[in-house]
């Protein structure tokens, strides 16, 4: 599992994703669809409706000891994490081929969110002992004003983003931008719970830079707390 130790008030998040056309397609390609996307304040566990091709999970903490998601298939690519000033996890994310998930915590506040998303390439069979960039799978997270590694990958017309922005401890999601044509399709910022943003937007190729602006949601609370993680998933179409 990947962490990064951060903390601070204000935090301006960086992904850099870089798209390439490689390859002119003369006949229309299915593009790949996100559904059921749901945010639950003050819960540890989340089911989705089943019939999903893969599932993105994310949670957020107040602040507490929390643990990592149950599922995640870290063999396509690796967990994403981001721990507190105090070293308390804040805010994860994850991807599994199961429509279930859970974490334990011992935050007052926490939220736990995710969505569905089929309709693009072929997952890589259980059994690879290292995590890979999968073709139709890439992810680019960044994390409290880390800029991302840039991921060169080829996009497909009909390309779908999905962005997944938390902000972990006592913060507030102010933004999301750079993403053109971006959909916000769930929100729970300035609820009083951890706040979770999910959108997507489809793309065929290009350079982007998607920023998420965060800050504390009022006063009097503990910086310390804070820590905030946003990530970007790239699925390709299923006929490429």
């Amino acid at each position: 599992m990947k962490r990064l130790r951060v903390g601070g008030p204000i935090a301006v998040l960086f992904v850099m994703i870089i798209l390439v056309e490689t390859l002119n397609l003369a006949t229309a390609t299915t593009s790949p669809t996100m559904s059921s996307v749901t945010i639950a304040n003050h819960q540890t566990s989340l089911t989705l409706p089943s019939g999903g091709q893969m599932y993105i999970f994310a949670l957020a903490s107040g602040g507490g000891k929390t643990g990592f998601f149950t599922n995640s298939l870290s063999y396509i690519q690796s967990p994403w994490s981001v721990v507190n000033a105090n070293g308390n996890l804040a805010a994860a994310v994850a991807i599994t081929t199961s429509d279930t998930n859970s974490f334990t915590t011992s935050a007052s506040t926490y939220t736990i969110a995710g969505a569905s998303v089929s309709g693009f390439g072929p997952i890589p069979k259980v059994g690879r002992t290292t995590p890979i960039l999968y073709p139709s799978i890439n992810a680019a997270p960044g994390a409290n004003g880390a800029t991302a590694l840039p991921y060169v990958n080829p996009a497909w017309p009909g390309s779908l983003v999905v962005v997944v922005a938390i902000a972990g401890g006592e913060q507030c999601i102010s933004s999301i931008t750079g993403l053109p044509g971006l959909v916000i399709d769930a929100s729970n910022s300035n609820s009083g719970s951890p706040a979770i943003v999910i959108g997507h937007a489809y793309i065929s190729s290009g350079q982007y830079q998607v920023t998420e602006v965060t800050s504390q949601c009022g006063t009097g609370q503990t910086p310390n707390n804070g820590a905030d993680l946003i990530e970007t998933f790239i699925f390709l179409p299923s006929n490429i």
